[in-house]
């Protein structure tokens, strides 16, 4: 039985080692922090094959000064930071032509299309089909200039063969009456669904995944050891681990080792913040995006999450937490029925790492300088949506088996 090893316990790395486990191999993933360590755990929970926007868009460069002068926007970059994040922002202001943007959007929607069904599949599989829900997606805006701002964005999703549908207030209002009456334009996308727990997603895969004779060890991955143009094995802050394959999955910490493997990643945290109500006055019944303060509601398991935006500070820095308390602040303007106050008990908040490449596209493909060894990380704002199929993208290439997509858009050696 073959000996495969995945770095990384997040959905990614939990969907790869499922998918390997059952081509049948003997399946080891590590991870020092455990099953949904990092941002699998907090984000927002969407299920989108409409998520095909990419982060860059022309013109951009000229916002670069407002970021760097608000702190509390729905894009910063701490000063601090500047230097460091320079390299990569450049690429990622590169990458924002209307030519580039149209590709990378056909090649999302490949990765992305099979998002809802390829995670009824595993919630099948693990015991979580509780937690899937597939109501569609509201993108609700305040007003007729916000909403007019994002059509650009529309018509890409529609470009790409998904429905987008312009909803007036009286149907904004029928189908989601506990949003205010100041938001008046809507669009909707029914084929979007969401997880109402992505860790729990995440703690049953691993339970199913050590229940099939796997293993989840908390070890931090440290070199890669190769011979004769092959990976052997993996040395860790523990242990040694031979192996017969090697998938890497670490998400915002991936590129130091994807290094190792004969490739040089640009890889950036864009630091996400959420902040979640218990026990939430006002909890819509499926997931809405507000147009304007460009962060995420959704409804999750007892709780309403406020998941978004995107901070330039790299993965040591501490958290803002007026970010996330912004979240809460904007939230009240969506819905009425929460109120100014409310004890801190029932709040909660966190911070996690989106790993994000330039141009918006995860890396999925072979290393160039191991045989044996594959990439499957930087899925920036589409980690959870895109997992299970890209479990199902790495488990072909193990396999021999031709992927049902192309996969040249994601390749490594494309930087």
């Amino acid at each position: 039985m073959p000996e495969a090893l995945i770095i990384g316990a997040g959905i990614v790395g939990l969907s790869v080692a499922l998918a390997l486990q059952r081509d049948g191999h003997r399946v080891t993933v590590l991870d020092p922090a455990g099953p949904a360590g990092g941002a699998s755990f907090g984000n927002a929970g969407w299920l989108s094959g409409a998520s095909v926007v990419p982060s860059a868009y022309p013109g951009m460069l000229k916002s670069v000064p407002g970021w760097l002068l608000d702190p509390l926007g729905p894009l910063s970059l701490r000063w601090r930071y500047l230097p460091k994040a320079a390299p990569w922002l450049w690429r990622f202001l590169r990458a924002g032509t209307t030519p580039q943007i149209r590709a990378q959007a056909r090649a999302l929607r490949e990765l992305l299309a099979p998002s809802v069904a390829a995670h009824r599949a595993l919630a099948e599989a693990v015991g979580a089909t509780h937690l899937m829900h597939r109501h569609g997606a509201l993108w609700v805006y305040r007003t007729e200039t916000a909403f007019r701002a994002d059509a650009a964005g529309a018509a890409l999703r529609r470009a790409n063969g998904i429905e987008v549908d312009d909803l007036d207030a009286d149907a904004l209002r029928q189908l989601e009456p506990s949003l205010s009456r100041d938001i008046r334009f809507a669009r909707f996308i029914s084929e979007n669904g969401h997880c109402a727990d992505p860790g729990e997603l995440c703690r049953l895969g691993a339970e199913t995944l050590v229940r099939d004779g796997g293993q989840v060890l908390r070890e931090r991955a440290v070199a890669i050891e190769q011979r004769d143009g092959r990976v052997v094995a993996v040395r860790t802050d523990q242990a040694n681990h031979a192996l017969d394959w090697l998938v890497l999955a670490a998400g915002a910490w991936s590129a130091p080792l994807a290094a190792q493997l004969g490739d040089r990643v640009p890889l950036e945290s864009e630091r996400g913040y959420h902040l979640e109500i218990t026990a939430s006055e006002a909890m819509p019944r499926l997931p809405i995006m507000s147009g304007e303060g460009k962060f995420a509601v959704t409804p999750m398991a007892g709780r309403l999450r406020l998941a978004g935006t995107v901070e330039f500070a790299g993965l040591d820095a501490p958290p803002d937490w007026r970010r996330a308390d912004l979240l809460l602040r904007q939230a009240r303007a969506l819905f009425p029925a929460l109120p100014e106050t409310m004890p801190e008990a029932r709040l909660s908040r966190w911070l996690g790492h989106r790993p994000s490449t330039p141009d918006s596209l995860p890396v999925i493909g072979r290393s160039r300088a191991a045989a044996n060894a594959i990439h499957a990380f930087g899925h920036g704002h589409v980690g959870l949506a895109g997992g299970p199929f890209t479990g199902t993208l790495v488990a072909d290439l193990i396999a021999g088996r031709t992927p049902p997509i192309d996969l040249a858009p994601f390749s490594p050696g494309r930087f």
